[in-house]
């Protein structure tokens, strides 16, 4: 079937799309204060990751916290402690790939976590009572908003809607509309 400019239409969509995206990685350094004065460390975790983020203009702003564990020795090596300290971090991620045609009211964010915050290392500094952690970690975004879509539509005048499709119409109860 050849069809004609006459055929052809055009209709114009609001729908939901990705608006924008971006990504940062980044390796932060937190000092922690122990209450003993650390001789060597037996290991840092991370964990209690938590987050929210806010579109502010043509960046997402993340504010997020977590917890940082240090195992240290003190005492010449005699005794052992744990030092917890709660942290927080503001991570501003550029956006690219941004569509200036979506709709400023209702943008969504959606934010995915691509590497957890990871202790690195963590190391006594020298005569005092602070241990440096540097953490890693890697943040995804995507803005989310309402947008105009314009697709091409054509007139079928020479084929019924019955004979559009090519096979069995199936219905929501039938087992094979999963598939």
């Amino acid at each position: 079937m050849v069809l004609s400019d006459k055929d052809l239409s055009y209709r114009e969509i609001i729908t939901n799309a990705i608006c924008g995206k971006g990504n940062k990685y980044s390796q932060t350094t937190y000092t922690i204060r122990p209450a003993h004065t650390p001789t060597t460390i037996g290991g840092c975790w991370v964990m209690n990751h938590s987050y929210e983020a806010e579109l502010v203009g043509e960046v997402v702003e993340v504010h997020g916290r977590f917890d940082v564990n240090v195992w240290y020795s003190y005492n010449g090596n005699s005794e052992t402690a744990v030092a917890k300290e709660r942290v927080s971090y503001r991570e501003q991620i550029p956006l690219r790939d941004v569509d200036p045609n979506c709709f400023k009211d209702g943008m969504e964010v959606a934010v995915k976590v691509v590497q957890m915050p990871n202790c690195l290392d963590a190391t006594v500094v020298d005569n005092s009572n602070e241990i440096l952690v540097r953490v890693e970690k890697e943040m995804a975004v995507e803005v989310i908003g309402r947008t105009k879509v314009c697709v091409v539509t054509c007139i079928l005048t020479d084929k019924k809607d019955e004979e559009f499709f090519e096979g069995e119409v199936l219905d929501e109860d039938d087992d094979d509309f999963e598939d």
